[in-house]
């Protein structure tokens, strides 16, 4: 039986034989099944170009990354590993090794694609511009095709698939990768790309799991490439040539605006929507008030619209940017660059602010999903169930495209039935409005179930309390500039001069930068000042720990979690001293402890589950929290190591060869090894912390 008190490294070789055969075939048999979703595996051969002074293959400061217009070569073609998911509606290429992009998207009614495709893939900044991409650690182009996510294809039991990938940054430790655009963070990163039976949308969940014992900003971005131009000959793409005047407008149903850095603050209106309102060179907008959850593109020559949609409580950041009518410029290596427009998305509203915090040991994560809506006019309203025109005036008529096939579609407005239809992701519904309308509610019901209840025209309030924080956080960028160690040591300068000498925030920074020394001097003058301040204790029981002194941190966590202001994270590192005495059980109770607090605590959990597995009157729960976390989090390595040693010591052979073949898959990531060492060492009840940038 396994010694779970002792893990080694996974080796398990006649196990993993088998977890293959039995991968492979599962593969085979998702990619053969009838009506639903399929998926299968391929490779897209893209033209290659790269640069002479990015010797290295790998992201440098701003004037090496950015390379002379001359030095860009054209280095032949690249095969890219892509996964393929089909249903009756789209056909979604994710590809994991440009960094978990999603390449292209397509609308099969009509076979048009739903984003722009640049046609090309290349080493310097900005690295992608196809579909959609993930913007991280860096909050604006963080990652490159260099960095490849790992991944494993999983089937739901609603039918669906998804594409799980799984990136980790704490391998990028020279001092380059912490510059402008760099790609060092402890963080991790899952996404989630998911294709359902039936549906016209795809969604992609983007997961942060912070494994550091400090709290850092929770800025995390994502970049959709939408095509500037779609017109009856067709969708305009790569370097094609664009019509003289652009129709496009944008979907925007925001109070207010700025740009970076909140300059130029002002209302939204709709004078701003035409793309051809915009004069050179470009514009770069952020939004600041979006009360409802969809943002895209409507193209009134084609009637289509391309949407994003995402709930604005969760992830309220939405910002776009094009370049300037007319500014169109054929021949140079830029010249697709006017073919599209990019709207981005985030848990904050604008780049240059930290708003909201991720802390030690938790998990944040947001959605948005894709929809391509062709027939209506341009939208006032959607969600994940429909998208609607409301139009009123000489012909007042309500126009509906749902996103999945509804035999019934109800309408009334204002409480008045407007009749029923069939309706579709490629059967609009038309409902003709009272002649006087000017405006009302709309309430539509698919089969019986409501699935828009709106007033329309729809509003967009006008309201301003809500945005002192979004201001307060821009005017205190400077001292609240932790949100990835992106900054390098501009970051550190600016950050630790922040902060008064002797004080729990200075000494954060001084640990995270790894002056250790430092950091504990600074952090026992703050708990002697504030012995109430459990995070300063905390703090220094991790500083303290990385130096030798474990009896000094024992004591700091346990006053982390007495304190006046108890800090809930310190009750981690109190268990990890327990499983380090072989105390599983009292180690257990400690991260319950911990999770009741803060259910976002994602190593807690993981950690939970090892102690649990350890113990024989808990190991059916273990497995029972470990599926959870595995429904949670697919991509996450460690997550299918727990899997497989708790199906293991439940004796379910199968299940422990299913994980096998997972965590396989998994941990081709090129940093995994790293991390896996990190968690395992935790298993033993050490604390391994992740790489640190290093200093020129």
């Amino acid at each position: 039986m396994t010694n779970f008190n002792h893990p080694v490294h996974v080796r398990f070789d006649a196990l993993r034989a088998g977890a293959r055969i039995i991968f492979v075939c599962a593969l085979a048999l998702l990619a053969s099944c009838g009506p639903g979703v399929t998926v299968r595996e391929t490779n897209t051969t893209l033209q290659w170009y790269t640069s002479e002074r990015n010797t290295k293959g790998d992201y440098y400061p701003m004037g090496v990354f950015m390379p002379a217009r001359d030095s860009k070569k054209h280095a032949g073609a690249r095969r890219f590993e892509t996964v393929v998911l089909k249903n009756e509606y789209l056909t979604v290429h994710v590809m994991p090794e440009t960094g978990g992009s999603v390449y292209r998207a397509i609308y099969r009614p009509t076979g048009e694609d739903i984003f722009f495709l640049e046609g090309k893939a290349k080493d310097w900044l900005p690295f992608w511009e196809s579909g959609v991409k993930v913007s991280f650690p860096y909050r604006e182009h963080g990652v490159g095709t260099i960095q490849p996510a790992s991944y494993r294809i999983v089937r739901g039991d609603d039918g669906s698939i998804t594409v799980a990938m799984w990136m980790e940054f704490a391998r990028n430790t020279e001092w380059y990768h912490g510059a402008f655009y760099g790609r060092h963070s402890a963080m991790l990163l899952s996404q989630h790309v998911t294709l359902r039976p039936g549906d016209a949308s795809f969604e992609i969940t983007y997961r942060i799991v912070n494994p550091a014992p400090y709290r850092q900003g929770r800025q995390l971005w994502n970049d959709t490439f939408f095509p500037r131009d779609h017109v009856k000959s067709g969708v305009v793409q790569a370097d094609d040539r664009p019509p003289e005047k652009t129709t496009s407008e944008f979907i925007l149903p925001a109070a207010y605006v700025s740009h970076h850095g909140g300059a130029d603050f002002r209302p939204f209106e709709e004078v701003d929507a035409p793309l051809v309102c915009c004069p050179p060179p470009h514009i770069s907008i952020f939004t600041w008030d979006i009360r409802h959850g969809f943002a895209g593109m409507w193209y009134p020559e084609v009637k289509v619209n391309r949407l994003r949609l995402f709930d604005p409580k969760v992830s309220p950041g939405t910002k776009l940017f094009i370049n300037g009518q007319g500014c169109y410029e054929p021949g140079s290596f830029g010249t697709h660059t006017y073919n599209f427009a990019e709207i981005w998305g985030g848990f904050d509203n604008v780049f240059e602010a930290v708003e909201n915090w991720i802390g030690p040991g938790q998990a944040y994560e947001f959605t948005h999903r894709f929809a391509y809506v062709k027939g209506i006019g341009k939208v006032d309203f959607a969600n994940g169930d429909a998208a609607v025109n409301v139009e009123f005036g000489r012909a007042p008529v309500l126009e509906v495209v749902t996103l999945r096939a509804v035999e019934n579609l109800g309408a009334t407005f204002n409480g008045k039935p407007l009749g029923q239809a069939k309706c579709a992701p490629d059967r609009p519904a038309r409902f003709a409005l009272p002649a006087d309308a000017t405006e009302g509610q709309v309430v539509l019901a698919a089969d019986g179930r409501v699935i828009i209840n709106r007033s329309f025209p729809l509003e967009i309030p006008l309201e301003t309390t809500g945005l002192a924080s979004i201001d307060n956080a821009l005017r205190h960028s400077a001292k609240r500039h932790e949100l990835s160690d992106g900054g390098g040591e501009a970051w550190y300068r600016d950050a630790i001069h922040r902060y008064p000498a002797g004080s729990v925030g200075g000494g954060r920074v001084l640990y995270r930068d790894g002056q250790l020394a430092r950091a504990v001097t600074c952090l026992e003058k703050a708990t002697e000042t504030d012995q109430g301040n459990g995070e300063g204790w905390h703090l220094l029981g991790a500083a303290l720990l990385e130096v030798g002194a474990a009896g000094g941190a024992n004591a700091a966590f346990r006053k982390a979690t007495s304190a006046e202001n108890p800090y809930a994270p310190a009750w981690y590192f109190r268990a990890l001293s327990a499983i380090s005495r072989d105390s599983m059980e009292e180690a257990s109770e400690m991260l319950g402890r911990l999770i009741e607090a803060d259910r976002r605590h994602w190593e807690a959990r993981l950690l939970k589950v090892w102690t649990d597995a350890a113990t024989e009157a808990t190991r059916e729960q273990a497995l029972s929290d470990c599926k959870a976390l595995d429904a949670e989090d697919p991509a996450d390595p460690r997550v299918q190591l727990l899997l497989r040693r708790c199906a293991e010591v439940t004796g379910n052979e199968p299940l422990a060869a299913q994980a096998g073949a997972a965590f396989d898959q998994l941990m081709k990531e090129p940093g995994a090894a790293v991390r896996l060492r990190e968690f395992e060492a935790a298993m033993r009840g050490h604390y391994k912390a992740s790489g640190r940038l290093e200093h020129r």
